[in-house]
């Protein structure tokens, strides 16, 4: 039996393992976070624009701002 490392350092390769997969999911659930505050963004700005369209009256920017809703819903899966 032939085992090169000590029980420590054995540990401590682990540890940093598991660290690495730590830091993974977290730049994954930031990433996320960003993204999902983007979309919201965007979205509540169109909503926005979309209702001053309908005050307005203005048909053909009220169509065009919905088609761009549409497409980011469809993007964005919502």
């Amino acid at each position: 039996m032939k085992n090169d490392k000590s029980y420590s350092e054995l540990v401590k390769a682990h540890s940093t393992k598991k660290a690495k997969k730590n830091e993974t999911m977290q730049e994954i659930l930031i990433e996320m976070i960003i993204r999902e505050s983007i979309l919201k963004r965007k979205r509540n700005k169109l909503a926005q624009q979309i209702d001053d369209a309908l005050d307005n009256k203005d048909k053909p920017l009220f169509l065009q701002l919905s088609a761009e809703m549409k497409q980011l819903m469809k993007l964005f899966g919502n």
